[in-house]
C-alpha cells in the first residue's frame, strides 16, 4: 500500500532516511492528504475511513520502498522503524467520528513530561516455542489476554520475561490543546483535548505553540463498576503535528480585503493623519475623545518589527503600554478593546493572578508532571491584557521581567528544564498611589526595574473640566438612548467598510493583523529624530532615571515602526518619528492630554508641533520634510 506513491513522489526522503547513520531512531515521511487524493484516491480514503488498520500498512510500505532503492555499495541501512505521516488532512474534529483520521488545530496549553509506554506484550507458546505478540488495546489501556497459541492453538502458553525490549515500547506524552485563540469576556477557551504523541512526535511541541494537529480519534472507556454508569474519555492519537511557526497569522485568505485597504489609503493620499483619526475614531467609540489613548493603544497593537543583531541576540519587536489613572477614565474599557481587536490575546486581572498563572507552571497530579502554560505563554504572538495590575503581590510582578524583556520563560522544577516563549506585547492598567492623583508628580506601587519595561506610560486623569463634563455626558447619553438597530451609527459601525464611516470591530482586527506582517525600514531622517529625541530626554536634569534608561532608544524606534504600520507604509518616515517623540514626551512631561478631543484639522496641528520639536532638537533642515 503506497509503495508506488512513495517511490514517485518521495524518493529523496526515502534516500535520507537510507543514508542515516543510526538505525534505532524513528524516521517520519510526510505525506499531504489532497497530493494523496489526487495520484490515489481509493488508498486515500482507506486511511481517512480506517486508519489504524491501514497506516501501520504504509509504514510497512515505506520499509519494502526502501529496500527497491537500497544500494549496498553506498553504505545504506534499510530502517524499520518509519512512520507516514499524513498532514493537511481535510475532515476537521467533531462529536461521532471515532476511529477515523482527522484534523485539528489550538494552543498547546499542557505537557507532561515524557515516559516510556510498553506497546506489545509477548506469549510464548511452550509446545511449539511461537512468540505471540498482544498490542496495547487504546479503548481499555490494557492487553488483551490470549488463551491459545496463534500457530499450533495450544493452549499451554506463558508470559514472556517482563524485561522491555526496544521493539515492544515506544517514547509516550501527553499534551493538551484548546481550539481557540481568544479569553476575553465573549471569547473563552473551549475545553481541551488530550492528545496522545509517541516516537518522535515526543517533545515536538511546548506549551503556547499554535500547532495543527492530525490524528485517530479512540474513545477511552474507564473502569466498569456494578451500579455506576459505564465512563468514556476521547483523545486523539497523533499521526503527525505541526506548529505554525508565523506568529502573526492574517485571518483573511482572499486579495479583497488587501485591495479594500489600499483603496482606503488611496482615498486619504492628500491627507493621511484624517485616514489615521478615522481608524482611532473606530476604536471604542463609546469613549468620547481620548485621542492620544486611543493613538498609543493602535501603535501598541501593530507592533515593532523584531530584529536579531550581529551575535545573535534577539531585539523584542512588541511595545509595551502602562495606563496609569484615574477611576472611572476608560482604562478597563481600552484593555478590552485591544482583547478583541487583536487575533491572539489574553484578558486577565492581577486580583485573581499569580506569578505561576501569569507565567508557566509546573503541576502534579496523578499521572506525574505537567507543564502549564499562563496568560504570557497564551498570549505568544498577540497582547497580554492585565487590569488591576498593582492588586497582584510584588513577587508576583517581579516574575514578568524576564517575559518583558526577553519574552521567554525559563522554568525549572521537579526535573523539568525548559524555556517557552512569551513574545506578546503587555497592556496594563493600574490606580495611581492613593487611589487617585493629587498633583503633578505621579507614584506607583511598581518597581523601578518593571517601569522600565513599558515604553510607554500614559497619565489619565480626571481634570474635572466642567466644558469636558457636558461634551462626555452628552455622548453617553446619545449612546443610551438611541436604538441600536435602527440608528444611522450602529449601520455605519457595523457595517461593511467604506471610506468615511467608522470601521467594525471585525475589519479593526483584519487591518491590524495584516500591518502587523509589515516590516518597516527607518529612514535617515527618522533616525536623527529619534536619535535626539533620546539624547534631549537623557540630557534633561529634571528626568525620571527609571524612564530614561537606554531601553528609551528602543522604545522609540518600536513606537515609529508601529506608527508606520498603522498609516500603512513601508518606511518610517519623519512623521512617524514625530509622533514617537511626542508620545514619549507625553509620557515623561507628565502632561494630561491623553483624554483630550480629536483636533478637527490633524496637519495643522501636526506641523505645529512638528516644528516645535524640530526647533527643540536643533534640526531646522527637515522642517521641509513635514
Amino acid at each position: 500500500m503506497l509503495e508506488d506513491y512513495l517511490l514517485k513522489h518521495h524518493t529523496k526522503d526515502l534516500e535520507d532516511i537510507l543514508n542515516a547513520t543510526e538505525d534505532h531512531l524513528f524516521y517520519s515521511i510526510y505525506v499531504n492528504f489532497v497530493s494523496l487524493f489526487e495520484a490515489d484516491a481509493e488508498n486515500a480514503q482507506k486511511i481517512l475511513r480506517n486508519p489504524r488498520h491501514y497506516l501501520p500498512l504504509c509504514d510497512e510500505a515505506a520499509v519494502k520502498a526502501q529496500e527497491q532503492l537500497f544500494k549496498p555499495e553506498n553504505e545504506q541501512i534499510v530502517k524499520t522503524r518509519v512512520h507516514i505521516r499524513i498532514t493537511a488532512v481535510p475532515i476537521k474534529m467533531d462529536v461521532g467520528q471515532i476511529g477515523e483520521l482527522v484534523s485539528t488545530s489550538g494552543i498547546v496549553v499542557r505537557m507532561s513530561q515524557p515516559t516510556i509506554m510498553k506497546m506489545k506484550k509477548r506469549f510464548i507458546c511452550r509446545k511449539c516455542k511461537y512468540i505471540n505478540l498482544v498490542k496495547l488495546e487504546w479503548e481499555k489501556q490494557t492487553f488483551r489476554n490470549i488463551k491459545q497459541c496463534q500457530a499450533c492453538h495450544s493452549q499451554n502458553l506463558r508470559t514472556a520475561s517482563t524485561s522491555l525490549e526496544q521493539e515492544d515500547c515506544s517514547d509516550y506524552q501527553e499534551i493538551k490543546i484548546r481550539d481557540q485563540c481568544k479569553t476575553d469576556a465573549r471569547n473563552y477557551y473551549s475545553v481541551g483535548l488530550e492528545v496522545v504523541l509517541l516516537d518522535d512526535l515526543v517533545d515536538k511541541c511546548r506549551p503556547g505553540d499554535n500547532v495543527d494537529v492530525s490524528g485517530v480519534v479512540i474513545r477511552k472507556w474507564g473502569k466498569l463498576k456494578v451500579g455506576q454508569r459505564a465512563e468514556a474519555t476521547t483523545f486523539l492519537m497523533a499521526n503527525s503535528i505541526s506548529i505554525r511557526r508565523k506568529i502573526s497569522e492574517a485571518t483573511f485568505s482572499t486579495t479583497e480585503i488587501k485591495d479594500t485597504f489600499t483603496a482606503y489609503w488611496e482615498h486619504y493620499r492628500d491627507n493621511a493623519l484624517s485616514g489615521r483619526d478615522n481608524i482611532l475614531a473606530s476604536i471604542c467609540p463609546q469613549l468620547y475623545g481620548m485621542y492620544i489613548a486611543k493613538l498609543a493603544l493602535a501603535i501598541v497593537m501593530c507592533g515593532g518589527v523584531t530584529k536579531t543583531n550581529e551575535t545573535g541576540t534577539r531585539i523584542r519587536g512588541e511595545p509595551h503600554l502602562l495606563l496609569v489613572g484615574d477611576p472611572g477614565t476608560g482604562k478597563s474599557q481600552l484593555l478590552r478593546v485591544a482583547s478583541r481587536l487583536t487575533t491572539r490575546s489574553v484578558f486577565t486581572t492581577g486580583v485573581g493572578s499569580t506569578a505561576a498563572g501569569l507565567t508557566a507552571a509546573a503541576v502534579r497530579d496523578s499521572d506525574g508532571w505537567h507543564l502549564e502554560a499562563g496568560a504570557l505563554v497564551l498570549a505568544d504572538g498577540g497582547v497580554c491584557c492585565v487590569d488591576e495590575f498593582t492588586t497582584m503581590s510584588s513577587h508576583d510582578r517581579t516574575s514578568v521581567h524576564e517575559a518583558m524583556e526577553q519574552q521567554t520563560i525559563s522554568i525549572a522544577k521537579a526535573g523539568m528544564v525548559s524555556t517557552l516563549n512569551s513574545r506578546c506585547s503587555v497592556i496594563a492598567a493600574i490606580n495611581p498611589d492613593g487611589g487617585c492623583f493629587t498633583g503633578d508628580d505621579w507614584k506607583t506601587c511598581l518597581g523601578n526595574p518593571l517601569l522600565s519595561r513599558f515604553d510607554l506610560i500614559l497619565l489619565l486623569k480626571d481634570t474635572r473640566n466642567p466644558e469636558w463634563d457636558k461634551l462626555a455626558s452628552s455622548h453617553i447619553l446619545k449612546a443610551a438612548c438611541e436604538d441600536e438597530e435602527n440608528n444611522s451609527y450602529s449601520e455605519t459601525f457595523m457595517g461593511p467598510l467604506n471610506l468615511t464611516g467608522l470601521w467594525s470591530e471585525e475589519t479593526l482586527c483584519e487591518y491590524f493583523t495584516h500591518v502587523h506582517t509589515l516590516k518597516p525600514v527607518l529612514t535617515e531622517e527618522a533616525q536623527k529624530i529619534l536619535s535626539a529625541t533620546y539624547l534631549h530626554h537623557r540630557s534633561d536634569p529634571q528626568r525620571r532615571p527609571e524612564r530614561t534608561t537606554v531601553r528609551l532608544l528602543d522604545s522609540l524606534i518600536r513606537l515609529a515602526e508601529g506608527h508606520a504600520k498603522l498609516m500603512y507604509r513601508t518606511k518610517v518616515e519623519v512623521i512617524d518619528a514625530v509622533t514617537a517623540a511626542e508620545l514619549v514626551g507625553t509620557t515623561l512631561v507628565n502632561s494630561s492630554d491623553a483624554g483630550c478631543p480629536f483636533p478637527t484639522d490633524p496637519v495643522a496641528t501636526y506641523r505645529l508641533k512638528a516644528k516645535d520639536l524640530l526647533k527643540k532638537f536643533n534640526l531646522r533642515e527637515l522642517e521641509s520634510y513635514i
